[in-house]
């Protein structure tokens, strides 16, 4: 796990809010120097803590057809049902799990053609795949990307220096989803 400071986890806090912010404005936001953000950028970047992407709604760009699918696997091959499911273009997210099932599986299709041949020949062709449930997605009732790091700021908080860097924080974090 990463050693996270103030600084790092509101850089990381206001970037969930726009990443489109600059480095001097985060900066100036925080009362930092603008080289010290971007080196501690370069950091948590380099150190896959964090990514900055442009992440689309799939319904706006063509994706009309959102299913979660858990699979069964036979022991002993979860590593490699996850390595032939990975590089599909319709997976986007692949969970290792305890329960009912070994893997659960979000995958997005533009219509019920793609959808249908996923799972009728793509998944029917990976060796160790037992059994699979899919869940048609209706409705995304909620899909947020922030992780509650503003809110775990505080507990960092060793140094008047570091409440002043918070309070800034949080009078930013306010502005921007103003």
């Amino acid at each position: 796990m990463a050693d996270l400071d103030v600084v790092d986890r509101c850089l990381i806090a206001l970037l969930q809010v726009d990443g489109r912010l600059s480095n001097a404005d985060v900066a100036r936001r925080l009362g930092v120097p603008e080289p010290t953000v971007r080196r501690r950028l370069k950091r948590l970047l380099d150190e896959q803590v964090m990514q900055v992407v442009a992440v689309p709604n799939p319904h706006r760009i063509g994706y009309g057809i959102h299913a979660i699918v858990g699979a069964r696997v036979r022991p002993g091959k979860t590593g490699d049902v996850v390595a032939a499911l990975s590089p599909l273009r319709q997976v986007r997210y692949i969970g290792v799990t305890a329960g009912a099932n070994d893997i659960v599986i979000e995958a997005l299709f533009r219509d019920n053609d793609d959808f249908r041949i996923f799972l009728t020949e793509t998944l029917g062709r990976i060796d160790g795949l037992l059994a699979t449930e899919t869940s048609y997605v209706l409705d995304v009732a909620k899909r947020i990307y922030r992780i509650g790091l503003a809110a775990d700021i505080q507990q960092d908080c060793a140094s008047p220096a570091d409440e002043e860097v918070l309070a800034r924080c949080r009078q930013a974090l306010r502005e921007l989803e103003e």
